[in-house]
């Protein structure tokens, strides 16, 4: 089982959730739950999941639940910092018939570079650099003591500019990176997700006005997939995939999610499917002119 534990703990080094007031023309991208954010803005969210590991002692799932809430703030129009406290990122192991272990997990930074946006064809260039700051949290729910540094390529891109009809409101975002570990054994590892999601509010205002009821006018159905592969020596890591299907309701400001967690293979998870539900504040959208606003705009 403790394999099991750290295997799964390393998704929540890309759990820190593409952004809900983040747009490429028409394209507004919602928030994702389980993939980083897609490009710097002002935001604030909180998030919780949970996720059985496997058989305990007395044959019922142990369970894995992380707490987390994190803070974004762009220095240029173009340039941003997420802070991934680990003051704030809160993990707690339910061990059946061997009792719990809880504790924080390491503190996290990133800088993000929006360097291409192509309004027209809804498409959205980012790069970020990473940073895990080791042995800044608790071992006994496995953080580690050895630090990492993961650049990383950003993307999404809408198909409303597409002649398909009733699909121009879908959208696809990803990213890929690559996680240096500072020593070993901790491994390095090749990231990468997408999210493939169906926006309604475009289908709505772009797309074909619809009788639909208020509240399904303000749904995006998407479903996530995150994998890690271990590059070069594994040190005991194996690869991973994580599928989350799921969706959020946008309001004015302001999104709520919720996605089910279902491992890919036993190196992810073995006890089942797991929920995360997330809530999420777009500063740039609620306060333009204040918080929200970068500390050396030109606007």
């Amino acid at each position: 089982m403790a394999v099991a534990v750290a295997l799964t703990l390393e998704i929540c080094d890309f759990t820190p959730s593409a952004l809900a007031y983040t747009a490429a023309g028409d394209r507004l991208f919602p928030a994702t739950l389980v993939l980083p954010q897609i490009a710097p803005t002002d935001e604030f969210y909180v998030w919780g999941w949970t996720l059985p590991l496997g058989g305990g002692s007395t044959g019922a799932p142990d369970r894995l639940s992380n707490f987390d809430a994190t803070y974004a703030k762009t220095i240029t129009d173009n340039l941003g910092i997420v802070i991934n406290s680990g003051s704030q990122n809160y993990t707690r192991i339910d061990r059946v018939g061997a009792g719990s272990l809880s504790g924080f997990q390491n503190f996290d930074t990133e800088l993000k570079y929006l360097t291409i946006t192509d309004g027209p064809h809804e498409f959205l260039l980012s790069l970020g650099l990473d940073r895990e700051w080791g042995g800044t949290g608790a071992a006994r729910v496995g953080a580690s003591a050895s630090g990492a540094t993961t650049p990383r390529v950003y993307f999404g891109k809408g198909l409303g500019d597409m002649d398909i009809g009733y699909l121009r409101p879908l959208a696809i975002t990803g990213f890929v990176g690559y996680q240096i570990a500072d020593t070993p054994p901790r491994p390095d590892l090749f990231t990468a997700g997408f999210t493939v999601e169906y926006s309604i509010p475009y289908l709505q205002s772009k797309v074909q006005t619809l009788d639909l009821p208020e509240f399904i006018r303000g749904l995006t159905p998407m479903t996530e997939v995150l994998f890690t592969v271990p590059a070069g020596q594994s040190f005991g890591a194996r690869t991973t995939a994580l599928i989350a299907p799921g969706i959020t309701y946008a309001g004015t400001g302001w999104e709520l999610g919720i996605e089910a967690l279902v491992p890919a293979n036993r190196s992810t998870g073995n006890g089942g499917v797991g929920v995360k539900a997330q809530f999420h504040m777009s500063l740039d959208f609620l306060f333009p002119d204040t918080i929200g606003r970068p500390l050396f705009s030109q606007r």
